[in-house]
């Protein structure tokens, strides 16, 4: 396991960007939405972990760890379905 693991290329973030850029690579895409914000005096909060990672030159939208909610549907819709299946259409059907 000495074995270097090959690295993901990644886009160049030195060259200059305007909001509404686009710019592809293997991997996936760069979608740059605006200009750098105005200073504020609000402390940034991600109720949602919805941003995986930031830095001086980009924000990683939508790489985070799931959320509670996404746990819930993804193991509550099938359970939910299950149980309609199983009682609730009977039921209808003995109607």
């Amino acid at each position: 396991m000495s074995a270097k693991e090959t690295e993901i290329p990644r886009p160049d973030m030195a060259q200059p960007h305007r909001a509404g850029d686009i710019t592809s690579f293997p991997v996936g895409k760069v979608i740059y939405l605006s200009p750098v914000p105005l200073p504020t005096a609000a402390a940034p909060v991600d109720f949602n972990q919805a941003i995986g990672e930031v830095n001086d030159t980009y924000l990683d939208f939508g790489g985070s760890l799931p959320t509670p909610f996404t746990w819930q549907l993804a193991l509550g819709g099938p359970f939910t379905g299950f149980l309609m299946l199983a009682f609730l259409i009977p039921v209808m059907g003995g109607g």
